[in-house]
C-alpha cells in the first residue's frame, strides 16, 4: 500500500463500529493482503440481485495466483441449497467472475447477513482454503440508503461474517 492509500485506508476504518454502536479499531493486518472484491447488491421488490464483477490481488499459498470462486449465502441458514458460488477461475490473481445471484428475502430473513466468502481451490484436492470474506445486513440492503457498488477489502473470517469495508477511492 502507497503512503497515500494507507491514509485513506485509515480515515475509513476509523468509521467502522463493534455491536451496539461502539468504536471498533480495525487494524491494517486485517485488510492488508488478502485482496479486494468488485461487487453491487441491487434490490427488486424482496430480492436481493447480487453481481459478483472481478477480484484483485488474490494470493493462494506462497503468494502463487489462485484457482478462485466466490460463494454466498444469507446467515445463519440452515439450508445449505440457499448457498450459491460462482464458476473457479483457474490460475488467476485477478479474475473475472462476472456472474449475478438472487436471493429471495423472507421476513425471518431480514435480522441475518448477507456472506460474501472468497476461497482458493487446492489443485489436485478437493480442500479449498479461504481467503476473505465480508457481509451485508440484510435488513440494510432491503431498505437502501446509499448505493453498494464497488471494490471492498476481503476481511478475515471473523471480521467479515461481521463487516465490510468499502476501499476509499483516491482523488
Amino acid at each position: 500500500l502507497t503512503k497515500g492509500r494507507c491514509r485513506a485506508i485509515r480515515v475509513s476504518l476509523r468509521k467502522e463500529r463493534g455491536p451496539l454502536g461502539s468504536r471498533r479499531k480495525i487494524s491494517r493486518a486485517q485488510v492488508k493482503g488478502r485482496g479486494q472484491l468488485k461487487l453491487s447488491v441491487e434490490v427488486q421488490g424482496r430480492i436481493l440481485v447480487l453481481h459478483i464483477m472481478e477480484a484483485k490481488g488474490l494470493m493462494g499459498k506462497e503468494y502463487q495466483a489462485c484457482d478462485s470462486y466466490v460463494k454466498m449465502s444469507i446467515v445463519p441458514d440452515a439450508d445449505w441449497k440457499c448457498r450459491q458460488k460462482t464458476k473457479t477461475v483457474p490460475d488467476s490473481k485477478n479474475p473475472v467472475f462476472h456472474e449475478h445471484f438472487l436471493f429471495p428475502v423472507q421476513e425471518e430473513d431480514e435480522q441475518k447477513r448477507l456472506l460474501v466468502t472468497v476461497w482458493n481451490r487446492e489443485r489436485n484436492s478437493r480442500q479449498s482454503e479461504l481467503i476473505g470474506c465480508m457481509s451485508f445486513g440484510v435488513k440494510s440492503l432491503l431498505f437502501l440508503d446509499k448505493e453498494i457498488s464497488g471494490w471492498y477489502y476481503l476481511l478475515g473470517e471473523e471480521l467479515g461474517r461481521t463487516k465490510h469495508l468499502k476501499v476509499a477511492m483516491r482523488r
